[in-house]
């Protein structure tokens, strides 16, 4: 069992007769789950769809039974924030995720990758607000929402119709449910996005990532969410949640994220309730120290190849920091990230109380 008793020993824990070292970071190990528009990679994920796992030096765990033998010095006894990447498919319409909103989760991507088979000019797209032209053209707020709503369901009616069929629907149903589809995201927002944007999504900020935009995304630790529609069968639920998120949902328009410079080489890409996320980056050979007051940090490399103390990251690779080891000065080797290309190394780092 660990002994924080003695400092100068190795926390560890003991787990079905193997020993668990918890002082030094652990390599966060994906899980993949399909989608409708393409797949999501969780890094740090606990639900019945899938679990992440860590790798120690023991072996691999899932994440929850990691956490629970030590929450507090593990995590601080907070949710972790969630990791995933989303990939979605490089086709139109059928790589276009749920136009939805949240209640309480709030949600930061960093676009790493653009699908030049979709957007051959290198910028995609995110569907992001409701169109402030479109709601101009309206007597008031009340009017936009109940037209809003009202086309919503008219291409949920056409929609529904599709989905019961086993086969292809007739060529008149088809271009009807386009003639719909595009009534419905006329009254929606679409921005612009290259790779190395950051785009953060509020609470009751209707949103939709479109196909081939690949985004690595953080999350504060909350599984709601929703939708308002989708271009396809909805598998996870039997209805949408049109009334109650229209009647809801914010309708200002959304401001860009607010990106704050720390100190040389370090960003603070958000900062929103329950979630902080920096983008560090650092030159050939260059060394930084964790920021020591987190309760954990949960970090990916975007590009280049750094150490985190004993583990050596590649792009997409991940790994969760346990926060006491950050407030441990005789520990700082472990929280130590050097870059090891001879390129810049672009690292992100996110907490709940970051």
């Amino acid at each position: 069992m660990p002994n924080p008793q003695d400092p100068d020993s190795d926390f560890t824990a003991t787990l079905n007769g193997s020993h668990v070292r918890l002082d030094v970071p652990v390599r966060l190990m994906p899980v993949s789950i399909a989608k409708p528009w393409g797949r999501e990679i969780w890094y740090t994920g606990i639900e019945a769809r899938g679990e992440s796992q860590v790798l120690t030096d023991s072996g691999p765990l899932n994440l929850s039974e990691y956490l629970q033998l030590a929450p507090d010095r593990l995590c601080g006894n907070l949710p972790l924030t969630l990791l995933k990447i989303l990939e979605p498919d490089p086709r139109p319409v059928t790589g276009d995720l749920y136009f939805e909103l949240h209640d309480e989760k709030e949600e930061v991507y960093v676009v790493t990758e653009i699908d030049r088979t979709a957007w051959p000019e290198g910028t995609g797209q995110i569907r992001l607000g409701m169109s402030q032209t479109a709601r101009r053209a309206h007597r008031d707020d009340l009017d936009f929402r109940a037209t809003y709503l009202k086309a919503v369901k008219a291409y949920e009616k056409v929609r529904r119709a599709i989905d019961e069929q086993a086969s292809a629907p007739a060529p008149e149903v088809a271009a009807r449910e386009v003639e719909l589809r595009q009534a419905m995201e006329a009254f929606t927002e679409v921005r612009t996005v290259a790779t190395g944007d950051v785009i953060v999504v509020p609470t009751r900020l209707p949103h939709a990532l479109q196909h081939g935009v690949r985004v690595i995304e953080f999350q504060t630790p909350t599984y709601e969410r929703n939708i308002i529609s989708f271009a396809q069968k909805v598998l996870t639920q039997d209805h949408w949640d049109s009334e109650k998120a229209i009647e809801r949902m914010r309708l200002d328009a959304p401001a860009k994220a607010e990106i704050r410079t720390l100190a040389s080489g370090i960003e603070a890409v958000a900062g929103l309730n329950g979630l902080g996320v920096w983008r560090i980056c650092l030159g050939q050979g260059a060394t930084m120290q964790l920021p020591p007051h987190p309760s954990y940090a949960v970090c990916m490399v975007v590009t280049g190849t750094v150490n985190l103390g004993p583990l050596m990251l590649e792009a997409e690779q991940a790994a969760l920091v346990p926060g006491r080891l950050l407030h441990e000065p005789r520990a700082n080797t472990s929280s130590t990230v050097t870059n090891l290309t001879d390129t810049e190394a672009i690292m992100l780092i996110a907490a709940a109380d970051l």
